[in-house]
């Protein structure tokens, strides 16, 4: 039954670990319609606390919703305010007294933002965009592994165990064969 339960749950973890592959390759190469964002700054307080990632739904927004769009190289997430007839934007950070400075327009938005996961941000921070990450995850595997190994192996002791006292008498018999011959 042990053997079920521990084969059952390996099988589990390597289709969690492939589906995890396939969705970050999948992300990864453009193919999924949603974006990942870290959100560094306070700008949108209590609504979106920094070290959160954000997920993005490409192009789709509306106002009032926070939105992920990319204005001077970066992006910026913050609350779509109104968007003007000639393509403009106004957009404004949550915790921000006054509206964003800048203009952006409608083709520098990325999407809304769906859902939001707090914390995170610096877990996948360190995991995904640090050499120390891959490294550490490496690490972890080569030593979870050997610990296995090591563990699996002292489990498997040896059953044919030659007990002191009886290689003592063969060892006897075998000099009075000796001395009566």
């Amino acid at each position: 039954m042990r053997k079920l339960v521990k084969r059952v749950f390996l099988s589990l973890l390597a289709m969690v670990l492939l589906l995890m592959i396939a969705t970050f390759s999948l992300y990864d190469a453009g193919k999924l319609p949603y974006r990942a964002y870290l959100i560094h700054t306070n700008s949108m307080g209590q609504t979106i606390r920094p070290g959160s990632i954000v997920l993005v739904r490409d192009h789709q927004y509306h106002v009032g919703q926070v939105i992920s769009f990319r204005v001077n190289g970066a992006v910026v997430t913050h609350r779509l305010i109104a968007v003007h007839s000639d393509g403009t934007i106004i957009t404004k950070g949550d915790a921000n007294p006054t509206i964003d400075p800048w203009r952006a327009s409608k083709a520098n938005i990325i999407g809304g933002v769906v859902r939001t996961f707090p914390m995170v941000g610096y877990l996948w921070f360190f995991v995904f965009m640090t050499w120390q990450g891959p490294v550490s995850i490496l690490l972890l595997l080569f030593f979870s592994t050997m610990f296995w190994l090591i563990s699996k192996k002292s489990k498997k002791a040896p059953t044919d165990i030659v007990r002191p006292a009886d290689s003592d008498a063969e060892s006897s018999t075998q000099i009075d064969l000796l001395e009566h011959s």
